[in-house]
């Protein structure tokens, strides 16, 4: 592997050198010190070496002031994955379905994900892991619905994944330690569970589920929102641009799938960079689920379908380090006035208080 040089001047300091390369000073430092031996590290203090004349450096000096150049420019953004490390986020869902003018559903959770990113020569892998997972708000009849369901997330507090460059999942790396939690946990609910046929359907979901995990985590909008396609160079800034249409699964229609129009603002604001998302169910395309309201719940509700469902999303990421600050998604989908669904999420990049 060729080995890139900065040679260093008499008036250097790594931060100087790291400003002038467009880099932050833990990156170029820790890449110095990993290609580098002992004596010739960069030392805790931030001090150059003084047994070299030069630090390695991850490029060329001409390529990096190059995308130092491109980073700064005010007609482009270009926002790529890099490591990240002991990170933490804080999520807050809520969900809520009326029908009839009753809440039937009506949730508020708290989740905290730890959150790690490194690179190996073939890509990027996320870590996941679960710290709490806390029901703050739910109707009391189904509370106790809703901590027994809690139960089936376990396999899922430990996910490591593979990244494709834009931002998605492309597979899971832990499948099998998924698998053998799910089993643990299966083992554990025998004592609870009865012979009903929606129990026995319950296991057997587990065990497809458990078992090939990532249609689970790809059709999961919580996944999708933290692992979405955002890694991009963009050219068109401060202005709506039309995107490629897209699917939704309704909540509303037993899992039918809604074809959304999509639409995308990138904007700029010093270090951060927003990138806001607006999808609406498109009429022409979305004509089945007309038939099914008319068949199966017109004469309930009383009154005409009127479909429609907005879903309106918004990122702030630090594009220097890569990181993502704060993700706020709503969705809001109904079938008639009387017939509605409702889900948001709120991640935010939170700090880890190391003493507990």
């Amino acid at each position: 592997m060729e080995l890139h040089k900065y040679y260093i001047k008499t008036a250097d300091t790594l931060v100087l050198i790291a400003q002038e390369l467009g880099l932050t000073v833990s990156e170029l430092k820790e890449y110095h010190n990993n290609s580098s031996r002992p004596h010739e590290w960069i030392k805790a203090d931030n001090t150059l070496p003084t047994w070299s004349d030069y630090i390695i450096i991850p490029n060329s000096v001409e390529i990096l002031k190059k995308n130092k150049e491109d980073l700064l420019s005010t007609e482009k953004v270009i926002l790529t994955q890099k490591e990240i490390k002991e990170s933490q986020y804080t999520i807050l869902q809520t969900i809520d379905l009326q029908v009839a003018g009753s809440s039937m559903i009506d949730s508020e959770t708290e989740i905290v994900w730890g959150f790690n990113k490194i690179k190996k020569e073939d890509g990027f892998y996320g870590d996941i892991i679960q710290k709490s997972h806390q029901v703050k708000y739910i109707k009391s009849i189904y509370r106790q619905f809703a901590e027994y369901m809690q139960k089936f997330n376990k396999p899922l507090e430990h996910l490591n994944v593979e990244l494709f460059p834009e931002g998605h999942i492309k597979s899971l790396t832990n499948q099998e330690e998924i698998r053998q939690a799910w089993n643990v946990l299966k083992e554990s609910l025998k004592p609870e569970l009865g012979n009903t046929l929606e129990e026995k359907n319950m296991i057997e979901g587990g065990d497809k589920d458990f078992s090939n995990t990532l249609p689970l985590i790809k059709n999961n909008v919580l996944y999708t929102l933290f692992f979405n396609d955002v890694f991009y160079e963009y050219t068109e800034l401060n202005i709506f641009a039309e995107l490629e249409k897209q699917e939704y699964v309704s909540q509303i229609f037993a899992n039918e799938k809604v074809t959304l129009s999509k639409k995308r603002k990138v904007e700029r604001e010093g270090n951060i960079v927003k990138i806001k998302f607006y999808s609406e169910s498109d009429s022409n395309k979305n004509g089945h689920l007309r038939e099914i309201y008319n068949t199966k719940l017109k004469d309930f509700l009383q009154e005409p379908y009127s479909y429609s469902l907005t879903w309106s999303l918004e990122y702030h990421f630090d594009f220097l380090q890569g990181k993502m600050l704060l993700c706020h998604s709503k969705i809001k989908e109904q079938a008639s006035n009387k017939y509605s669904h409702l889900t948001e999420h709120k991640i935010e990049l939170t700090k880890i208080n190391k003493n507990g």
